[in-house]
């Protein structure tokens, strides 16, 4: 009887742990949520949220450990954010995006950041403009690019005004602390 509010439970410490790029805790909260969903008719998929972030953790876990086996995830997760959609093309966008540049195909990279969070402003949501801030300033810092400090300022902006004051101290002592901007 429990399994359902649990595996909503799961589904926001996941998205929660991305956010503050505590990826190996969203792999386990993900994980966790695959097995009570195990024991139920029906799963939370939060119009599309769901895979959304399940995508993007496997992303970064992709990117952070530079193992190959959290592609399979990734794409799988993909999949499925792109059947959950809904009304929200950015984050299509920001997904294929995130993909192409973990495969190494950033050409197009910056423009689709960009596109991405005009279209996540126009559509009202502080929360994933600030996250394609984010991903977009780390993507300037892979590429020594000094728009990243741009991005970072956005993105620590758009926290603060979606209320997440937690997020913005943790990307001050990410970036600011650790000597990225000086």
């Amino acid at each position: 009887k429990r399994h359902y509010p649990a595996s909503i439970f799961c589904c926001y410490l996941s998205w929660v742990a991305y956010i503050f790029c505590n990826y190996d805790i969203a792999k386990d909260m993900i994980e966790t949520k695959w097995e009570l969903e195990k024991n139920l008719h029906r799963v939370y998929y939060g119009l599309g949220t769901v895979y959304f972030f399940d995508t993007l953790t496997f992303i970064a876990l992709a990117r952070k450990t530079k193992e190959d086996k959290w592609i399979r995830p990734a794409f799988a997760s993909f999949e499925k954010a792109k059947k959950d959609a809904y009304s929200k093309p950015h984050r299509i966008l920001m997904l294929e995006t995130e993909m192409n540049v973990m495969m190494g195909k950033t050409k197009n990279a910056i423009n689709n950041y960009n596109k991405v969070i005009h279209f996540a402003r126009e559509n009202g949501n502080p929360c994933e403009e600030a996250i394609a801030n984010e991903r977009a300033c780390d993507f300037c810092l892979s590429q020594d690019d000094v728009q990243a400090s741009h991005y970072y300022g956005e993105a620590y902006r758009l926290y603060l005004q979606w209320g997440a004051r937690g997020k913005a101290a943790h990307m001050k002592t990410t970036y600011l602390l650790s000597g990225l901007f000086q």
